[in-house]
């Protein structure tokens, strides 16, 4: 069993899976699976996407500039997987794994219409963290499946019930909500 520091990020898990839509400086148009993902700022709204500096998704948000969060529901849970695999020069992982795409209002990459919400991004800045580098993106526009929202805007996770990712391929719906 390896040091529990080297794998300290599992246990900080489980964490929101989110599928993160690019767009190549060609206009080739992709999709990676992404769990390392959280806001950093309510105004202006922001957010933070950690990435490996070699992977497809990296060059295309770091030359193109713009990104698009989108917001998983359980029954995607396989698109999910197959848009986790290895980048293909051949095939985009938008068609590997059956996703539909439209159109964003303000930014490049495409928006997967099927999912809970979506959140279009434009970059900020980045910072190089370790193996990883941090992208800041600007929140510029939002969606959202009205029948998956509360009167307060709050996502209703026990409806949606987005993927929690744990490890590897293990993934979790532990959904009871409770107010205080």
């Amino acid at each position: 069993m390896k040091k529990l520091e080297e794998d300290f990020f599992r246990l900080m898990s489980p964490k929101l899976t989110a599928l993160v839509t690019t767009i190549s400086e060609k206009g080739r148009e992709d999709v990676a699976t992404f769990s390392w993902i959280t806001p950093v700022s309510f105004n202006p709204p922001m957010l933070a996407i950690s990435i490996g500096p070699d992977k497809h998704s990296y060059w295309n948000i770091t030359r193109v500039n713009e990104f698009i969060v989108n917001i998983p529901k359980e029954e995607q849970l396989n698109q999910i997987w197959q848009a986790g695999k290895k980048w293909d020069k051949e095939k985009s992982n938008i068609e590997k794994a059956g996703l539909k795409t439209r159109p964003a209002d303000k930014v490049k990459p495409p928006l997967l219409p099927e999912c809970a919400a979506s959140l279009e991004c434009m970059v900020e800045t980045t910072k190089k963290a370790g193996d990883h580098v941090i992208v800041i993106g600007k929140v510029v526009k939002t969606h959202a499946d009205e029948e998956l929202l509360d009167d307060n805007g709050n996502l209703k996770v026990d409806v949606a019930r987005p993927p929690l990712h744990v490890a590897d391929n293990l993934f979790a719906f532990p959904y009871v909500t409770k107010s205080v």
